[in-house]
């Protein structure tokens, strides 16, 4: 499953809709500093799985270019069509920790905080499920202007009479008799 960060198709929205908290002390087990709750989504579009990787950003600074990831949380808001997640789904909890991500060791503190943060503000929660549409629109258009030209249709050689009825369509080029 490929997946996109909405920040990285959406930059303009991460200054208004991404989730940072700031916790000032050691709280929850939780260590004092800014956590960026980054949302990952499917780009397959033949894939329904309504759901969000979640990853925990712990920066050193605003400025820290390249943050450490502290937890990876997977979270599906429905039911899905796809058999896989539905399998996935009915064995693990929901949300989860990723299993096939590192996770620091205050991680499940992270998935307890998150997960009471997402049941009392129905509005974030709301929001991940319109990310998830804005995103899959995006790649919808973005492969709809891919597929509008198919060079590989050009790519096998012109027979006699394919050549014959190109030129007719293009008396300036190519004009004979």
């Amino acid at each position: 499953m490929a997946v996109i960060g909405y920040f990285e198709a959406f930059p303009q929205k991460t200054q208004t809709e991404l989730r940072t908290v700031t916790f000032a002390e050691d709280g929850h087990g939780i260590p004092a500093g800014i956590y960026l709750f980054t949302e990952y989504f499917c780009t397959d579009l033949n894939c329904n799985c309504q759901r969000v990787i979640i990853k925990v950003l712990n920066p050193k600074s605003e400025s820290d270019q390249n943050p450490r990831e502290v937890a990876t949380i997977s979270y599906t808001w429905g039911p899905g069509e796809d058999e896989a997640w539905l399998k996935t789904n009915s064995e693990f909890a929901n949300p989860f920790l990723d299993p096939f991500h590192r996770q620091a060791s205050f991680a499940d503190e992270l998935l307890e905080f998150w997960s009471d943060m997402v049941a009392r503000d129905r509005g974030y929660a709301q929001r991940l499920t319109t990310h998830y549409h804005e995103l899959r629109e995006k790649k919808g258009k973005s492969e709809r202007r891919a597929t509008a030209f198919d060079p590989s249709a050009f790519d096998a050689p012109l027979n006699r009479e394919e050549r014959r009825r190109l030129r007719k369509s293009r008396p300036g080029k190519h004009a004979r008799s």
